[in-house]
C-alpha cells in the first residue's frame, strides 16, 4: 500500500513537471501502461476553442503505429487508426492512446490534450453622469474557466486585471467621453478568449443610448417619431429648421415612450431636423440629429420621375430605399444618388411612393406621394426592318418610340404574301420582343410583307405601320438579280448591294432602282464573298434586307446539252461559257472516238461541221481540260446532241 502511494505521488510530480515545461501530461492506467511508446503533440497540447493537433511518432523502428484520439482508459481499445491528425472542437480534456510495435514487441503511451474555453466573458456596462463607467462581470462557468480577466478601459486609461475572488463590479472614472471598453478572458501560459466590446451607446443606463430610431414626415406636415429612452431620465423633443431648434413641449421619462407626433403645422415639402435633449447629472445631453426626407414625384408619359434630398449627415448614411406601395423596389448605396425614373408601370394606375434614408442609428421616411400615370395612345411605328435569314426565316426588328410607351406591352406582328392584303397575326400573345423571328415561311420561293402595331398596358393600340416586304436575291455566274416588286407601299428610294469579304470588310454599292447587278469578276480577287441587297424606303426609316448569297471563285463551265445548226440564228453553235478560268481546252469526238472539233479558246464555237461538211445528227462526246485562277486543274466531260 505504501509503495502504491509513493508511485501515485511520483506520478503527480511528473504531471506537474511536464505541465510546467509546456509538455503534454502523460496518463497512466489501462492499456496506457504497456510502455515503450513515445510521441510529440504539435504545435501544442492545449488551446482555446477548436484545437488541431499533429502527432509525431518518436519510437525508432516502429511499425503499425496508430492513435485513438479520445481514449477511455477503462476500456479495451479497438484497432488504432493510422491517422495522426485530429481537430477537437468541444471543450474538455482528451486522452490520446498510441499503439504500435518495434522489434517484435508492442508498445503504448497515453498523453492528454486540453481544449480551453474561448467564449466571450459575459459582462455589462453602466454609465453614471456620462463620465463614470461600471463594468459588471457575470459569475458563470465562462468566467470561472479563465485564469484571469483583462479589462481594457481605452487607449489612454490602461487595463485592469480581474482575478477570481475579487468583486464582480469594477469601475473607472473619465474626464471626457467614454471610449469603447473591452473585456477578455485569458490563461496564464496559453491562449486568450474572444473579446467582448462594451460600447457607451449600448450601456444599460447611459444617456448615450437615448437615440431616435425612426422619423416619418406625414402628408399633413406632422412628424411621427419613435425613440428609445430611459426610465426616470427626462427627455425633451426638439425640431430644427435651418439650424434653429425649437422645443415641441413634449417631455417623456420612459424607456419606451410610445409613438409620438410633432404637430407644429410644418410644411412636408421642407427639410427639418429632430433631436432629443436628456437630463444628465444636472446638465443636458443631446442625441444624434435625424433629418427628414422630402420626395418629389412627377408623372411623365408612361413613367414617373422621382427625386429626393441628399441626407444631411453623410458619415451616418447607409442607403436609400425607394418604396412603391409599401414595397422596396430599388436601393441606392451612394448618398449622392438622389434621382430615379420608374418605368415599370401600368397605365392609368395610382402608385404611392416613399423614400427612406437608412443611417447607422435611425430610419427617416419622407411623406408618401400618390401619383397617377398618364399615357397617350401609342404612335404609329415608323422605324422597322425585315431581313431574310437562312433556314427559311425572316427576322423583323422594330424601333419603339414616341408617346404611349409603357413598361409592359404587346408588339403585334402581321404577315401576308406580297401582293395580298390578307394580313394575319404571326406573333404570340403579349409579345415582349422587338426582334421577332418568323420561322413559318418559304423564303426561297415567296416574298412576304410585314406590318407592326404597338399595344401598351392601358391597353391602347397604335395604327399599323406601313408594310415592309422581303427581297429574294438570286445569283448567276456573272450577276445578281432580285424580285422587282416594290418592298414598300410608301415608295422605294433605292437599293444597295452590300458586298462583304474577309479582307476588305463590307461595302455598300448603290444601284439606284435597278433590280440586277453585274459582278465585276476581274476585281473579285479574294476567295469568298457574300452579297446582300438592302432597300431603302422613301421615308428613310423602313429597310428591307434580302437573303445572303455566298459567292466564291470556283471555276464554272456551262455547256449546252444540245444545239441545232440550222441557220435560224438560235442555238446554232456549241458555245462554252465559263468564269474563273485561267486556261481552257475542249475536244469533241464522234461515236468512233475521232476528234471532230478542238480548241483552246473559249470564245470559239463548233458550228456542227467536219472539214466544212455538215456533221451527221446524233450524240457527240466532249472533254474539257481547265486550269482555274488558283492554278488548280479541273476537268469536265459529257455528251451533246446535234439536231438537224
Amino acid at each position: 500500500m505504501r509503495v502504491k502511494l509513493l508511485l501515485l505521488l511520483f506520478g503527480l510530480y511528473l504531471f506537474q513537471c511536464f505541465s510546467a515545461l509546456g509538455q503534454a501530461p502523460v496518463v497512466k492506467g489501462g492499456y496506457c501502461d504497456t510502455g515503450g511508446g513515445a510521441f510529440d503533440i504539435l504545435p501544442t497540447y492545449q488551446g482555446c476553442g477548436s484545437l488541431t493537433v499533429d502527432l509525431q511518432n518518436k519510437v525508432a523502428g516502429a511499425q503499425s503505429v496508430g492513435y485513438i484520439m479520445d481514449y477511455d482508459i477503462s476500456t479495451s481499445p479497438d484497432k488504432a487508426p493510422t491517422v495522426n491528425t485530429h481537430t477537437y472542437t468541444k471543450l474538455g480534456t482528451y486522452t490520446i492512446l498510441q499503439l504500435g510495435s518495434a522489434n517484435g514487441t508492442g508498445f503504448s503511451l497515453c498523453k492528454q490534450v486540453k481544449v480551453l474555453e474561448n467564449r466571450k466573458v459575459n459582462a455589462t456596462l453602466k454609465i453614471s453622469c456620462g463620465t463614470y463607467a461600471l463594468v459588471t462581470i457575470a459569475d458563470d462557468e465562462i468566467t470561472q474557466a479563465y485564469d484571469y480577466i483583462e479589462i481594457n478601459w481605452g487607449p489612454a486609461w490602461g487595463t485592469k486585471v480581474w482575478k477570481k475572488g475579487e468583486a464582480l463590479t469594477v469601475n473607472q472614472a473619465y474626464f471626457d467621453a467614454i471610449p469603447n471598453i473591452t473585456v477578455q478572458g485569458k490563461y496564464t501560459a496559453s491562449c486568450s478568449g474572444d473579446i467582448n466590446i462594451l460600447t457607451p451607446e449600448n450601456a444599460d443606463n447611459s444617456v448615450e443610448a437615448i437615440q431616435i430610431k425612426r422619423v416619418e414626415m406625414q402628408q399633413d406636415g406632422r412628424i411621427a417619431l419613435l425613440y428609445e429612452g430611459l426610465d426616470g431620465v427626462s427627455t425633451e423633443i426638439f425640431y430644427g429648421d435651418n439650424g434653429v431648434f425649437k422645443t415641441t413641449d413634449i417631455i417623456r421619462s420612459q424607456k419606451q415612450p410610445g409613438n409620438l407626433t410633432i404637430d407644429k403645422n410644418l410644411n412636408p415639402e421642407n427639410q427639418y431636423t429632430v433631436k432629443l435633449v436628456s437630463e444628465n447629472c444636472g446638465g443636458k445631453k443631446d442625441s444624434r440629429e435625424v433629418g427628414t426626407m422630402v420626395l418629389k414625384a412627377t408623372a411623365l408619359e408612361g413613367e414617373i420621375e422621382l427625386e429626393w434630398n441628399q441626407y444631411a449627415n453623410k458619415s451616418e448614411f447607409a442607403a436609400y430605399n425607394l418604396l412603391r406601395d409599401d414595397v422596396v423596389i430599388k436601393s441606392f448605396q451612394s448618398v449622392d444618388e438622389v434621382k430615379w425614373t420608374d418605368k415599370d408601370l401600368d397605365c392609368n394606375k395610382e402608385y404611392v411612393y416613399q423614400i427612406v434614408a437608412l443611417t447607422s442609428l435611425a430610419r427617416s421616411f419622407s411623406a408618401a406621394k400618390t401619383v397617377k400615370t398618364t399615357t397617350s395612345a401609342p404612335e404609329k411605328i415608323t422605324k422597322a426592318s425585315v431581313t431574310v435569314e437562312a433556314g427559311n426565316m425572316v427576322a423583323a426588328d422594330v424601333v419603339l418610340e414616341g408617346k404611349g410607351l409603357t413598361g409592359t406591352y404587346n408588339l403585334i406582328v402581321e404577315r401576308a404574301e406580297q401582293g395580298s392584303a390578307d394580313f394575319k397575326q404571326v406573333s404570340g400573345v403579349q409579345n415582349q420582343v422587338i426582334h421577332f423571328e418568323d420561322k413559318g415561311v418559304n423564303t426561297s420561293g415567296t416574298s412576304y410583307c410585314y406590318r407592326f402595331s404597338y399595344e401598351n398596358s392601358c391597353p391602347l393600340r397604335s395604327e399599323f405601320s406601313d408594310p415592309v416586304c422581303t427581297i429574294l436575291l438570286r445569283q448567276t455566274p456573272t450577276s445578281l438579280t432580285w424580285n422587282d416588286a416594290n418592298p414598300f407601299t410608301e415608295g422605294l428610294d433605292s437599293y444597295d448591294v452590300i458586298q462583304t469579304d474577309a479582307n476588305a470588310g463590307t461595302a455598300g454599292l448603290p444601284v439606284g432602282l435597278d433590280t440586277s447587278y453585274d459582278l465585276d469578276l476581274n476585281n473579285l480577287v479574294n476567295a469568298d464573298y457574300s452579297f446582300q441587297i438592302r432597300a431603302h424606303a422613301k421615308s428613310g426609316n423602313l429597310l428591307s434586307f434580302s437573303n445572303l448569297v455566298r459567292y466564291d471563285r470556283k471555276p464554272v463551265i456551262l455547256i449546252p446539252d444540245a444545239f441545232t445548226p440550222n441557220g435560224d440564228t438560235h442555238n446554232d453553235l456549241l458555245e462554252v461559257k465559263g468564269v474563273f478560268v485561267s486556261s481552257f481546252k475542249i475536244s469533241v469526238f464522234n461515236r468512233w472516238g475521232q476528234v471532230v472539233f478542238q480548241s483552246d479558246d473559249m470564245t470559239d464555237a463548233w458550228d456542227g461541221k467536219i472539214k466544212g461538211v455538215d456533221a451527221p445528227a446524233g450524240y457527240y462526246t466532249y472533254k474539257t481540260e481547265i486550269i482555274d485562277v488558283y492554278d488548280q486543274p479541273f476537268a469536265k466531260s459529257g455528251t451533246v446532241l446535234l439536231i438537224r
